[in-house]
């Protein structure tokens, strides 16, 4: 039986609960939950088996759910685009923090009380734990429900995400300070109760992470490829990106998908890509190694010891890195240039034809302007990532825009045994 664990983060706390209802929906489950800081209340919610009810909250997420402020007056600031009435009313708010020493969490508080329900809590079969700091003793606390005043649940968890912007407010007598200071990522706590197998969902915020107390324990990591913004964007807007993100990101590590922006089956075929460039034929190959300042090569060193490599260099790839990943992310590069939806499972061939397809439709010409710079430039290992994706763009209007390779390098769908 696993244990999960939720690192802190603020509004990135979208993120996990997208995670959990693709872990939810593979069948994955778990004996104890232990967060902190927004890690702690997105536990809370799985412990009391209402995962549903935690991503409907995220999906219809609002600034104004979290924090007394006009939404309106958000979005002037967004766009820097801030009116006469909103300078006024930044300056009121701005007098009102101060005089309160912090941000009102009346509102948060308020979201807490509505969503937690400690009966629920208590009575589920899973443990439950949250990390977070009393200034009060100047110690690290580390809770479990057990260890938590009954009626108390709610203040302990604020206690949990109490930054220090926060206006502090007084538990049982002492001051809280948010976990994230201890320990973000507070794998320790399952540990502690003999959990081997750990599944700890990141959000990459900062904060304080402390080493594994028993290197026998597997961890299982869940991370955005991606930076996930603010820790205090609750914008309607991120939280359902998040929401997506983290549930294809789980989807690509548990079945094994490729790809780093995009989720796509594998081929488990090593050479698809070599017969996608050798379908270019003898003399294209010579002209595009001509173009990246190799000449005087034969075809097939030009393509296997030039082209190949200079195209995995071009895309920051290490040597390790096989053919299926190299065309994969060289089709990625294209995908999100082109601005092709990320959040589905695409076969390899359907993400083939839709770029190639996209590619001869738009039909661009080459400015010609990357294979014009001075061959020792095109050679170089160093070049600015402007430059490399200039490089890059005009080898795929070389590669894909004339070329149908959808119909050259893959079986026909047709012909496929269907199993």
């Amino acid at each position: 039986m696993y244990g999960l664990v939720l690192e802190g983060g603020g509004a990135k706390g979208a993120y996990q609960i997208g995670a959990c209802k693709a872990m939810q929906e593979l069948g994955i489950s778990y004996g104890a939950v232990a967060g902190t800081s927004i890690g702690a209340l997105n536990g809370a919610m799985i412990v009391q088996d209402e995962l549903d009810k935690a991503y409907e909250l995220w999906y219809e997420m609002s600034p104004s759910k979290v924090f007394d402020i006009e939404e309106v007056r958000l979005e002037e600031l967004k766009k820097l685009d801030i009116s006469h009435d909103g300078l006024l009313y930044y300056m009121k708010k701005t007098k009102e923090i101060a005089s309160s020493k912090g941000l009102d969490i009346t509102f948060i508080k308020k979201l807490l009380q509505e969503i937690v329900d400690e009966d629920k809590l208590r009575e589920s079969k899973m443990l439950f734990g949250f990390t977070t700091v009393s200034l009060s003793d100047m110690k690290p606390m580390e809770f479990f429900l057990e260890d938590v005043p009954k009626g108390k649940v709610v203040e302990y968890l604020l206690a949990s995400s109490n930054l220090p912007a926060f206006q502090q407010e007084k538990i049982d007598g002492k001051h809280y300070l948010d976990g994230g200071f201890y320990d973000n990522l507070p794998l320790n706590m399952l540990v502690g109760k003999g959990f081997k197998e750990i599944i700890a969902i990141r959000t990459n915020a900062l904060g304080r992470r402390r080493k594994l107390t028993d290197r026998e324990v597997h961890v299982q990591y869940i991370s955005p490829a991606e930076t996930l913004g603010s820790i205090l964007d609750f914008s309607n807007e991120q939280a359902r990106y998040h929401l997506e993100l983290g549930y294809y990101d789980v989807i690509r590590q548990f079945r094994r998908l490729k790809g780093q922006k995009y989720y796509i089956e594998p081929t488990g075929d090593e050479d698809f890509f070599i017969r996608m460039m050798l379908s270019l034929g003898e003399k294209k190959i010579l002209a595009l190694g001509e173009k990246l300042g190799f000449k005087g090569i034969p075809y097939r060193r030009m393509l296997y010891e030039y082209i190949i490599p200079k195209i995995a260099a071009l895309l920051d790839m290490k040597k390790e890195t096989s053919y299926e990943e190299m065309v994969i992310a060289l089709l990625e590069f294209i995908a999100l240039e082109q601005d092709i939806y990320r959040f589905r499972v695409y076969s390899f061939q359907d993400f083939l034809e839709l770029v190639s397809t996209n590619l001869r439709e738009v039909k661009t010409k080459s400015s010609g302007e990357a294979f014009a710079l001075p061959a020792f430039v095109k050679q170089s290992g160093v070049l600015p990532k402007m430059v490399k994706n200039l490089i890059l763009r005009e080898l795929i209007r070389e590669l894909f825009q004339e070329q149908n390779f959808a119909a050259a390098i893959l079986p026909n769908k047709n012909s496929q045994d269907i199993t």
